[in-house]
């Protein structure tokens, strides 16, 4: 009878070791493998479909959301590259909107310079005059900014003659730290 019972019983426990494993595996890392596949497939990894530019912004707009706790089980996650519109302000103050929950912005009283619409991945490029901006992200509660400096700028980034300034804009008001 003890015999019989053993080879279940070990059929069982390596079915649940691969379950845990199954468990552990994050829904967000498995979209990052993939869309890191299908660029290796397609040939497409690190490259942007915008033209070049000689002076302005470029960089790429990432989604962060879930639990984002440092575990020793799963690496921190970096994001992934998520298509938006960028709105590009005049350097804007916090005392120049109406903000609710702290980075969903409204009423913005300074000028939309521009705005650009992201590729499927995030990435963007946009040609602008030297000067310093704000950059916002629209989304269903307004425009999403989550960064201020030390003067109460939001998402301020400086462009200067000649050059272009690199953003990694991240998007993580469903995230949780």
């Amino acid at each position: 009878m003890g015999k019989f019972l053993l080879l279940p019983m070990a059929l069982l426990l390596s079915f649940c070791n691969g379950s845990k494993s199954a468990q552990k595996s994050d829904p967000q890392n498995n979209m990052e493998q993939a869309n890191a596949q299908q660029q290796k497939i397609t040939g497409t990894a690190g490259k942007q479909d915008q033209a070049p530019i000689e002076q302005g912004i470029k960089g790429q707009v990432l989604w962060q959301a879930g639990n984002q706790m440092p575990s020793p089980d799963a690496p921190p996650s970096k994001g992934r590259g998520v298509q938006r519109t960028l709105y590009i302000y005049e350097l804007t103050n916090s005392n120049q909107t109406k903000t609710t929950d702290g980075v969903f912005h409204t009423n913005i009283q300074t000028n939309l310079v521009t705005q650009v619409v992201t590729d499927a991945n995030g990435n963007f490029a946009v040609s602008l005059k030297p000067g310093k901006y704000s950059l916002f992200s629209k989304e269903e509660k307004g425009l999403f900014a989550n960064l201020l400096d030390g003067e109460m700028n939001i998402y301020p980034v400086e462009v200067k003659k000649g050059q272009v300034t690199n953003v990694e804009f991240l998007i993580n008001y469903q995230a949780s730290y």
